[in-house]
């Protein structure tokens, strides 16, 4: 019987706890955490011991640890030298990997339920060489996940993916999602990996890649980097947004009760990424691509500095996917939404908000409305345009492929895209190239890719002048055609190949 010492005791490590009372041969013997007020208390009936105590109380223990916090913890435990005799995990993924899938089906059974942070299905596979291992080749990560059949996430990162391979680069890519088991697919020609932190480690181990290209970068991808020897390799990161900024500047998404419960773990975690940031920003081996000048200057205040090597470029708008035909004045009767529900960061509420306004005018019944997409907030959004039914309103829950939305994008001429924060917004500027007319909000980094000429600009949460924005194009429809047309050029100057793609293939050939 293999005795379990649990660091962590919160859900994931309740959670641990459930899943390793299934398992047989092992034994959790006791827990421990970094917080001083819990130590000699007890979890379960067990003791909660300081990080210090578990090699010398259970030598021959093995150590899972049950945080989000792991690369930091193993890293303290390690320099310690508090890690027993029997090893430690970064998840008790991995020992899940181990069982055969009798009893992965015998854990389901009994832990599914209880589980809310762990993969009860995982199976740990390997990653042989490839016949090509000596060729160049490039390895892109996106965190999050890759785009695949159904499932368009990180769409804006699959675009330019394609330019790459487009210019004679042997590119391949990663879709981290944690605790998940290793896939590969074939998606519109790009050869794709997908799996968890191991995954990646093993993935980069077998593909000798030349230099790797990383979207939203954070600690465990980078622990990934190091355990595989790619740290000193050549690196491009790019900076999107939230994976550089502290949790203030999306306050919105919380309720004051979760504030007050979490502020300390969230400056906690601040504290760390903040530091996590300013160690990379000093890697000589590594450039940042920062989306816009304002994520730049945000990054810079919150770490504290620049990195040794950066550049800003926009993110690829590809503008001859999304073309579409010359506008005409009855185009913008017909009112476009494609957004996530997931975070109030999205601002749907407001959509829904200005839409009711909107209701209360004549003109109202000539104006047709097209929303889509999906999220846990979804109804509370839209749950009174729901309840409203509006014959003129059309809620369609889930998302669309690209393809889909080239084709929804020519069928409608204004496009609703308010935003609490965002550091460029793709699908504002795809709906641009498609000479849309944008309605958005006035909010730093909006400015700096949209203005009056080419867009309609609205003060942040009045959803009421959004709703004015949106008449005033109805009353004008010369002014709806020019806006049109300048947004097209706007977006092809600042977004389109030459001042994106081009730029970056240079700096990924760059030695």
């Amino acid at each position: 019987m293999t005795e379990v010492v649990i660091f962590g005791t919160a859900q994931r490590g309740e959670e641990a706890y459930e899943i390793l009372t299934c398992i047989s041969g092992y034994k959790v013997a006791a827990f421990s955490d970094n917080e001083v007020s819990k130590w000699n208390t007890k979890k379960r009936g067990l003791d909660i011991i300081p990080p210090e105590k578990i090699r010398e109380e259970y030598p021959e223990a093995v150590l899972v640890i049950a945080s989000s916090f792991y690369v930091p913890i193993r890293r303290q435990l390690d320099g310690n030298g508090w890690i027993p005799r029997g090893g430690c995990f970064d998840s008790v993924t991995q020992i899940v990997g181990g069982l055969t899938e009798g009893e992965k089906d015998f854990l389901s059974l009994f832990v599914k339920r209880k589980t809310r942070f762990y993969n009860l299905r995982y199976t740990e596979r390997e990653v042989a060489n490839t016949e090509d291992y000596c060729m160049e080749r490039y390895l892109v990560i996106c965190n999050g996940g890759y785009p695949k059949k159904g499932n368009p996430r990180c769409a804006f990162v699959h675009r330019r993916v394609l330019e790459y391979i487009k210019s004679g680069l042997r590119v391949e890519a990663f879709g981290l999602i944690p605790d998940t088991s290793l896939e590969s697919y074939e998606y519109q020609g790009v050869r794709v990996w997908e799996g968890g932190v191991t995954e990646l480690q093993k993935v980069l181990k077998a593909g000798n890649y030349k230099k790797i290209l990383i979207h939203f970068v954070d600690e465990y991808i980078m622990d990934s980097v190091w355990k595989a020897g790619y740290i000193d390799k050549p690196m491009l990161i790019w900076g999107h947004g939230y994976e550089m900024q502290p949790w203030t500047r999306t306050w919105f998404n919380y309720t004051e009760a979760e504030i007050q419960a979490q502020r300390q773990n969230w400056k906690q975690r601040d504290d760390f990424r903040k530091k996590f940031l300013k160690e990379l920003f000093h890697r000589e081996n590594i450039l940042f691509i920062f989306v816009s000048d304002w994520l730049k200057n945000r990054t810079k205040k919150f770490v504290g500095c620049c990195p040794a090597d950066y550049t800003v470029i926009p993110n690829f708008i590809d503008c001859g996917f999304y073309q579409s035909p010359e506008r005409k004045e009855e185009d913008r009767l017909h009112i476009l939404s494609i957004k996530n529900h997931n975070a109030r960061t999205y601002a749907n509420d407001l959509t829904a908000k200005a839409i009711l306004e909107l209701s209360e005018k004549e003109f109202f019944n000539e104006l047709s409305f097209e929303l889509y997409g999906d999220g846990v907030l979804f109804e509370e959004n839209f749950g009174e345009l729901i309840n409203r039914d509006f014959s003129n309103v059309h809620i369609h829950r889930g998302f669309v492929s690209q393809e889909q939305m080239r084709d929804l994008y020519k069928e409608n001429g204004i496009f609703l895209s308010p935003t609490r924060m965002d550091s460029h917004q793709v699908t504002a500027g795809e709906a641009m190239s498609a000479e849309m007319a944008v309605v958005t909000s006035s909010i730093g980094p909006m400015n700096e890719f949209m203005d009056e000429d080419s867009a309609s600009l609205f003060e942040s949460e009045n959803y009421r002048m959004m709703a004015e924005e949106i008449e005033y194009l109805y009353d004008h429809p010369e002014e709806f055609l020019e806006k049109c047309k300048n947004a097209k050029k706007r977006v092809e100057r600042q977004c389109g190949y030459n001042s994106t793609v081009k730029r970056e293939i240079a700096l990924i050939l760059k030695t």
